[in-house]
């Protein structure tokens, strides 16, 4: 008799749909399912918050990738031995695997972001309850805006106070922004935070970006447009957490052991709107060299164009990007081919020699040894680590 086929592995997912970032998880567990499956799946429209499905506590499927913010029928699960993998809770010992992309990473690209912009105050909005990822930002901010000196840090623990409406929320918020020492580049921690602070700069009468730059975490492109100002945020990749969570779970359903632990993916970059794209520098040839590195870092011959186009000597131009950034005009070209050499491997399947070609090298090989030198591995090798095939 003819064997009959494998049964597909029956996976829930409990993942909302209400946000980009439920939703971008599940565009990467689909990819995966495609090329690995075929998976029975269990998917509904649901909340961040929603109760898990009451179900659940009886099930005796094969596995489940939750966001639940309540984890006591997935522990339940686990008991029946059914795998988990977990996509909300950082813990210091977790019940099962979980994934998060990188917050170390996340805060040292928008620091940086800020940073080559010449900022040298920064402001920090945190979020309210005892989130294991905001701890890690939150940690992570301080220590690297500290690294380097001088700078100022103005944390605010979170924006949302029990019993405050919408408009006494944006007073107190725009009474904090006519505060803070300026220019200042702010990171908050998400989108609509992004929003809530651009409004409140307007009702402060405050200049964006001249005055406060601000970026947000996560690219969603609908929130990022409608604010006040058109918000810069940092893309996290998500695609990719989800792909990871369905990768870990297959193993897990095939009875290979996965460790109970905090996994990490590779955050993307800020992506540069509005709401950011200053230069924090009082000196107006200094800011005219560095608008002018932005605008064409792959196509400059070499510091002398630099120099022209600020109306400085390259001595004098040299001077003051050692005075002001701590850095060379080279640096800065470099810096701007690297970011476009980052975003070109992100987001094209471009060859190298094109990318080459894009980014001002004659030769791949060039490309290739200047690449390696700024991020330790080669072109292909971050290709393949910070993206996955659909």
């Amino acid at each position: 008799m003819p064997r009959k086929p494998p049964k597909p592995p029956h996976v829930a997912l409990i993942i909302e749909t209400s946000k980009m970032y439920g939703r971008e998880i599940l565009r990467g567990i689909s990819s995966y399912v495609r090329l690995h499956g075929p998976w029975s799946i269990y998917a509904s429209e649901r909340g961040q918050d929603d109760p898990d499905p009451p179900w659940l506590a009886k099930w005796r499927g094969n596995g489940i990738i939750t966001r639940s913010l309540d984890l006591a029928w997935c522990r339940a699960a686990k008991r029946r031995g059914i795998p988990v993998v977990s996509l909300r809770h950082l813990l210091d010992k977790p019940d099962f695997p979980t994934i998060f992309p990188d917050q170390e990473k996340i805060v040292s690209r928008i620091v940086a972001h800020f940073r080559e912009r010449g900022f040298q105050n920064f402001g920090y909005i945190g979020v309210d309850g005892n989130k294991g990822w905001e701890r890690l930002r939150h940690e992570a901010f301080v220590r690297l805006v500290e690294e380097r000196s001088p700078s100022n840090i103005s944390i605010r623990p979170n924006l949302v106070k029990p019993g405050l409406g919408w408009e006494e929320e944006e007073e107190q918020l725009a009474a904090w922004v006519r505060m803070l020492p300026k220019p200042i580049g702010i990171m908050v921690n998400h989108d609509t935070q992004g929003i809530q602070l651009l409004d409140a700069c307007r009702r402060a009468g405050t200049r964006v970006p001249d005055d406060v730059a601000v970026v947000s975490v996560d690219n969603d492109p609908v929130l990022c447009e409608i604010a006040a100002v058109p918000l810069s945020s940092l893309d996290q990749h998500v695609q990719s957490v989800g792909f990871r969570a369905a990768e870990l779970l297959d193993r897990m359903m095939r009875g290979k052991k996965v460790a109970p632990k905090n996994h990490f993916t590779e955050p993307g970059e800020v992506v540069v709107r509005q709401s950011s794209d200053s230069v924090a520098v009082n000196d107006e040839n200094l800011g005219k060299a560095i608008r002018f590195v932005r605008e064409n870092a792959c196509k400059i011959a070499g510091v002398e164009d630099v120099a022209r186009a600020s109306g400085l000597s390259r001595r004098a131009l040299e001077k003051k990007f050692a005075e002001k950034l701590g850095r060379s005009p080279l640096e800065e070209i470099h810096l701007g081919r690297f970011r476009r050499m980052k975003q070109l491997l992100l987001e094209t399947d471009y060859t190298l020699p094109r990318i080459a070609e894009l980014t001002g090298f004659q030769y791949q090989e060039y490309l290739i040894r200047f690449f390696r030198k700024r991020s330790g591995m080669t072109p292909g090798a971050f290709r393949r680590k910070t993206r996955f095939k659909a």
